[in-house]
């Protein structure tokens, strides 16, 4: 694809994504998008076919930068331990750098509009993490439970932490540090 295509693709998913996390999905028209974005509202069509395809291929790019993100410096050499806590210390800087990621992925997660193909390319996605938790499952390191509960209860954990930051109750490293480690203490065996 040519550079100003993407660029043009590239402006109307992040005019989305500040739109949505500002005003919501309802409140936000495919014109406000064209505008944020300096675009044409036709140009939009020329992408995506209607503005829950737009919202579809959102959920797919935001879930792509953040994997991208929280698997920085992370190995799946690592001990599971280890790989954990690079993992969840990465999640909680990349929504404190991206709260509108945050807001979109929060509303958007459990949504109706996002298609059983994409939820299922969204889980794809998340492969390293996945694998990381099948790992230390297999290794008997995390409680008898569902992966998908390991999950949702890490997840959750470190979008609180995320949220202290929002509201000025921001830790320093060394608390941290404990809450993260807490939060794996909570998963182990």
């Amino acid at each position: 694809m040519p550079e100003k295509i993407l660029d043009k693709k590239a402006a109307v998913l992040r005019a989305t994504l500040e739109l949505i996390a500002e005003q919501g999905f309802h409140g936000t028209p495919m014109s406000q998008i064209a505008q944020r974005a300096n675009i044409g509202v036709g140009t939009i069509y020329r992408y995506f076919a209607s503005k829950e395809d737009l919202i579809n291929a959102l959920y797919l790019e935001v879930k792509t930068c953040l994997v991208r993100h929280i698997v920085r410096n992370y190995s799946e050499t690592m001990p599971a331990r280890e790989g954990f806590l690079v993992i969840v210390h990465n999640i909680i800087e990349y929504f404190r750098e991206n709260p509108a990621d945050l807001l979109f992925i929060e509303q958007y997660a459990n949504s109706p509009l996002i298609t059983a193909a994409n939820r299922e390319e969204g889980m794809r996605i998340y492969g390293p993490v996945w694998n990381l938790f099948k790992r230390a499952q297999a290794e008997s390191l995390l409680k008898d439970l569902p992966l998908d509960m390991i999950s949702s209860m890490t997840y959750g954990a470190a979008v609180s932490i995320v949220k202290l930051y929002f509201f000025g109750a921001a830790p320093d490293k060394r608390t941290l540090d404990a809450a993260v480690e807490a939060i794996w203490d909570a998963i182990r065996r």
